[in-house]
């Protein structure tokens, strides 16, 4: 395993998070694969403390497995798992933006709209992820409560991670996906707004299977040449 980037010592957890997530998704970490804690301390030259914080982190989200007396384990993923998390994903960001449409607030969809442009004419893969970042922060901040804030966090950094990996959907289209909900929500139409971002996460989801599969990350028994998986467009990197 190699870093292809400094760790800082501020956050150092939420480094190792985001190091061994790298290492998972383009697959030098394979399912089943036992995760050297020391040997990861070594290669980002930090203590051993925020390596465990990490896999405590990891963990919880169903990444990783700590067996008694045997170590840390890379959990097996499969098509169906990956997949439900997008729908989750979509069906709770639906919420936000449904709520949004029912009180239509000029300022919010003004911003929202010049982020939209501006993603349309971003130019490099990641401009276009900071830019659907912080479009989707603006509307689960003005859509969300409190509890429905705390369920999309949950799937933040796991879900960016994913995307990351998966950067192949034609120019445009994160532009037209975004666009489509954002009119949605000026129109006060929160049926629409939220069938557009279900319906964009699904449609996502299917080609980071799509790309997983091509990359051998998927356990044994997911589809491994997109079969059954439509080859649609990408949607839009989710992250909260």
């Amino acid at each position: 395993m190699v870093v292809s980037h400094p760790i800082k010592l501020e956050k150092a957890s939420s480094q190792v998070v985001d190091y061994l997530l790298e290492e998972i998704f383009e697959g030098r970490l394979r399912s089943g694969q036992r995760i050297d804690i020391i040997n990861v301390s070594k290669i980002l030259e930090i203590s051993r403390s925020p390596v465990r914080e990490a896999v405590v982190m990891l963990e919880r989200d169903g990444i990783v497995s700590s067996r008694p007396h045997r170590g840390v384990f890379v959990e097996p993923f499969d098509a169906d798992s990956i997949l439900d998390d997008f729908e989750v994903m979509g069906l709770l960001s639906g919420v936000a933006v449904a709520r949004l449409a029912t009180r239509p607030d000029p300022e919010v969809i003004a911003e929202l709209r010049r982020l939209v442009r501006e993603l349309e004419a971003a130019g490099s893969p990641d401009r276009m992820r900071e830019l659907v970042q912080e479009i989707l922060r603006a509307e689960h901040r003005a859509g969300g409560s409190r509890r429905l804030l705390a369920q999309l966090r949950a799937f933040a950094g796991y879900l960016s991670w994913v995307f990351r990996v998966h950067s192949g959907q034609p120019p445009g289209t994160s532009a037209l996906a975004h666009g489509r909900v954002v009119e949605a929500i000026a129109a006060g139409e929160p049926e629409q707004a939220s069938h557009h971002r279900v319906e964009d996460f699904r449609a996502a989801g299917k080609a980071v299977v799509q790309d997983l599969a091509r990359r051998g990350v998927l356990a044994e028994g997911s589809p491994r040449d997109g079969a059954g998986v439509s080859p649609a467009g990408a949607g839009s990197p989710p992250r909260v």
